[in-house]
């Protein structure tokens, strides 16, 4: 929306989660496609197409609606929550590393890898919801 004076800031926020929705939903395929031919990883029950398409964006969403709530509560709303979710970010990448779906300790390391990297893209795309909502060239010709 090019310069919309009933554009509100609330529709600003989550259109900045859903742009970033879909710029990480598209680097998560690119990480998923590369992953698997490199490493020849097959399971595909959890981390398939359906999943990134759906959660991926859904939580880009979220995260979009979250930070109108962190920059209409604080004064440093932007920094905030962009310290909190990389912290979020960190944590979770910890904590799926050490994560063990499969018996076989090769398919757990290799999902374990597959599900860090695609965590990794979308704490990114979180994280840069403050910059593509501040950026004013971008917010003239696409949000």
């Amino acid at each position: 929306m090019i310069s919309d004076p009933n554009q509100s800031a609330f529709s600003k926020a989550m259109l900045a989660g859903l742009f970033a929705g879909v710029i990480a939903t598209l680097a998560c395929f690119i990480f998923d496609i590369a992953y698997r031919c490199g490493t020849g990883y097959t399971p595909s029950e959890f981390i398939n197409v359906s999943s990134i398409i759906f959660i991926v964006n859904l939580l880009l969403l979220v995260a979009g609606i979250i930070y109108f709530v962190f920059i209409r509560s604080f004064r440093s709303g932007q920094l905030i929550f962009s310290v909190i979710f990389a912290l979020l970010t960190a944590f979770c990448i910890w904590k799926a590393e050490s994560f063990r779906r499969f018996a076989d300790d090769k398919l757990s390391h290799e999902f374990s890898h597959l599900l860090s990297g695609t965590l990794l893209i979308i704490g990114i795309a979180v994280v840069l919801i403050p910059v593509i909502h501040s950026n004013k060239k971008l917010n003239n010709s696409v949000i």
